[in-house]
């Protein structure tokens, strides 16, 4: 009886082309996320990209379809956009830790994104992929949080916990909109006020 050895399994064909030079794509992705901050979305482009970055349109388009699937990836990918997998231990401070993050650091450019894309009849394709790349992620870790907490006995049972993410999160929106300054302190009151027990 003949027997069917088994053979190492073929590596997969490697694309075609030279490999993709990962510090090409991080200096473009880094160089977006400086020019948001600096331009704005409306302002900034593939163009003012590359010209930072010193490399030709064709490199970046290589790697990303146009200007919305740039930003939107720049910012998913940014270290305070990623996320630990294992569950919390202390969901409260790390939903502090995550409102102080986000408020100092993607406060400005999510109003920003945002704003321009609700402006832009053109730019609904970009609006959705930045909900599904960016908002919807950080909403997601939010809800993860509160659930923990209600898990561990920390928060009401009862808590309506998408409301309280809107609450959480818009709350730095609603800073960044009407020009007020964040106090000290206030991620911490904020978190308080979701976890007061009932009748508290």
């Amino acid at each position: 009886m003949t027997t069917l050895q088994s053979r190492p399994t073929d590596p997969a064909p490697r694309p075609p082309g030279r490999p993709r030079d990962e510090r090409a794509t991080r200096a473009i992705t880094e160089a977006a996320l400086r020019q948001l901050a600096e331009l704005g979305y409306a302002r900034l482009s593939i163009e003012s990209i590359a010209s930072e970055v010193g490399v030709a349109r064709a490199t970046v388009y290589r790697r990303f379809k146009d200007k919305a699937d740039l930003v939107t990836a720049a910012i998913a990918g940014n270290p305070g956009g990623r996320f630990p997998d294992r569950p919390s231990s202390d969901p409260r401070r790390d939903l502090i830790v995550y409102l102080e993050a986000f408020d100092e650091r993607f406060g400005e450019s999510c109003v920003e994104v945002v704003g321009t894309l609700l402006g832009s009849r053109e730019e609904r394709a970009a609006l959705e992929l930045h909900r599904q790349r960016v908002i919807e992620p950080r909403t997601g870790y939010v809800r993860g949080l509160l659930v923990r907490a209600q898990e561990l006995g920390e928060l009401s049972s009862d808590t309506d916990v998408d409301l309280a993410v809107q609450m959480l999160t818009g709350s730095v929106l609603a800073r960044r909109v009407s020009g007020t300054e964040s106090p000290p302190g206030w991620a911490r009151r904020a978190v308080a006020m979701i976890f007061r027990p009932p009748g508290g």
